[in-house]
C-alpha cells in the first residue's frame, strides 16, 4: 500500500461511505463557484471542498502524495462536522466577523495537518507551509477568515508552536493521519 492508499483505508475508518468527486460534475459546486467567483476566481482549480462524507475535488491535478494530504486534511473536517453538525456548517455560511472565529478555529485545525506533514520535511518546511497558509486566513480566498496579515499569523503560531513541541502528533486523529503517512499504521 503507498501512502494514498492508507490515507483512504485511515479516511473510511472514519467515514466508511466516502465519496470523492469532481467539482465539475457537481452542479451544486459549479452554482458554488459562480457565487464566489468575485473574491475566490480559483474556487473550482485550487480548493477541495468537503461535505459530509463526500470530497469534492478541484479540476487541477494532484500527485497522489498531495492527494494523501489533502483527504488527511478533509478527514479533521469531516470528523468536525461529525461531532458540531449543524454548528459547522452554520460557522461556514455566516461571515459575520463573530463567526469568523469560529470558521477560523475549524480551519486551523485542519491545516495543522498540513503542517504536521510539512514538519517532516524539516523546521524550514515547516516554517514556509505556515507562511503559505496567512493569506489564506487573511485573504479573500476563504472570505476573509481573520484580520489581516500579523492577525492571521499570530492565530496560527500556536499550531507551528504545538507541531514543533510535537503535542500534535500525540493528538488523535493526527496521530493516526502521521502513521498513515509514514506507513506504521
Amino acid at each position: 500500500m503507498d501512502r494514498l492508499d492508507r490515507m483512504i483505508a485511515l479516511v473510511r475508518r472514519h467515514v466508511p461511505d466516502l465519496c470523492l468527486r469532481d467539482k465539475r460534475q457537481s452542479r451544486f459546486m459549479r452554482a458554488v463557484a459562480r457565487a464566489v467567483r468575485p473574491w475566490n476566481p480559483h474556487f473550482q482549480s485550487h480548493y477541495t471542498t468537503v461535505i459530509g462524507a463526500t470530497i469534492y475535488l478541484p479540476d487541477t491535478p494532484l500527485s497522489r502524495d498531495a492527494l494523501a494530504a489533502t483527504l488527511a486534511h478533509e478527514l479533521i473536517h469531516q470528523l468536525d462536522q461529525q461531532r458540531w453538525a449543524w454548528r459547522f456548517y452554520l460557522g461556514y455560511a455566516l461571515w459575520a466577523p463573530i463567526w469568523r472565529t469560529r470558521r477560523a478555529h475549524w480551519e486551523r485545525r485542519a491545516y495543522r495537518v498540513d503542517l504536521l506533514l510539512a514538519a517532516e520535511a524539516g523546521d524550514a518546511a515547516l516554517t514556509r507551509r505556515a507562511e503559505q497558509l496567512v493569506p489564506l486566513f487573511a485573504g479573500p480566498a476563504y472570505g476573509w477568515m481573520w484580520g489581516g496579515d500579523r492577525a492571521a499569523r499570530d492565530f496560527l503560531a500556536p499550531a507551528v508552536a504545538e507541531v514543533r513541541a510535537g503535542t500534535v502528533q500525540a493528538e488523535e486523529p493526527y496521530r493516526s493521519i502521521l502513521a498513515a503517512w509514514r506507513g506504521e499504521a
